[in-house]
């Protein structure tokens, strides 16, 4: 599959949000909240780029995502067992958003199946 440059953004955002801590020392937790945490805030700051007259101006650090939040178990689930204390910035981010692309996928199939069963078909 090829990638794409708003991929390459979204690691960048991520690997940003993540450089200024010890993220090595997290938790699996804490860093699956804090790269949902920085998805969340690359999205919503590529929407208000994309409307007209808008200045984001200087913004905060990306708060960490509800440790609640399904994205956060996905990604813990993935890195139970990786040796990820061992990998390199940007490959933490390029692996946690290839696997939150990959939960995307199967909960849109999922919807998808469900809303077939409903109508019927």
């Amino acid at each position: 599959m090829a990638r794409s440059s708003a991929d390459d953004t979204a690691e960048t955002a991520v690997a940003a949000a993540l450089a200024p801590y010890a993220w090595r020392g997290f938790t699996e937790r804490m860093l699956a909240r804090r790269i949902v945490g920085a998805v969340d805030r690359h999205e919503v700051v590529g929407f208000l780029f994309g409307l007209p007259g808008t200045d984001v101006g200087v913004m905060d650090a990306a708060e960490p995502a509800e440790a609640c939040d399904q994205r956060v178990d996905h990604l813990v689930w993935t890195l139970d067992g990786q040796q990820w204390r061992g990998w390199s910035l940007a490959r933490v981010s390029a692996e946690m958003l290839a696997s939150l692309e990959v939960w995307f996928a199967e909960r849109e199939s999922l919807e998808t199946d469900l809303r077939r069963l409903l109508e019927g078909h």
